[in-house]
């Protein structure tokens, strides 16, 4: 279903060369169905499915890319339940990092890793920003009055005029 260079170029190496490709990268998804009368006749769910798997794992690998390059990073991890047992994704993932880093950055894929939302959320709540901790010079209390609520500590006094 994917159109690849090689089909537009053929195999003529000095031609994919010059513009840095190789004959297996894809061209556009789903391109050799454009040029059918009918696109849909003779495909199977399986194979359509297995298509548009590519397409979005290759867009999301894409993206990947371009935020590790923003970010000045070499390794990407890749988490989620999308991923978790997506061999086909995982393999089209590590693919496409190396191509479009040209082999400098690495995609890397954690086996357990169904806390990691909830570790996130926790440093997030304990002041972690940017790998550093954010110090408070107030204490629990402190902020806890500031919030209208009273220390149980600490003590009141009341004065009356």
């Amino acid at each position: 279903m994917d159109m690849m260079v090689g089909d537009i170029y053929g195999e003529k190496v000095n031609d994919l060369e010059k513009y840095g490709l190789t004959a297996d990268v894809v061209a556009s998804s789903f391109g050799k169905l454009g040029g059918k009368s009918e696109p849909a006749a003779g495909l199977k769910q399986e194979d359509l499915a297995r298509a548009l798997l590519l397409m979005v794992t290759n867009n999301i690998g894409q993206v990947a890319y371009l935020n590790a390059q923003i970010h000045n990073t070499k390794r990407i991890y890749f988490v989620g339940n999308f991923l978790r047992h997506n061999v086909i994704s995982q393999q089209r993932l590590a693919y496409a990092i190396n191509y479009w880093s040209r082999g400098k950055m690495e995609a890397l894929f954690l086996e357990h890793e169904g806390y990691l939302g909830a570790l996130g959320a926790y440093l997030l709540h304990q002041g972690l920003q940017n790998g550093k901790v954010k110090v408070s010079k107030e204490s629990p209390s402190d902020k806890h009055n500031k919030k209208g609520g009273k220390d149980p500590g600490k003590k009141t006094r009341s004065m009356s005029m």
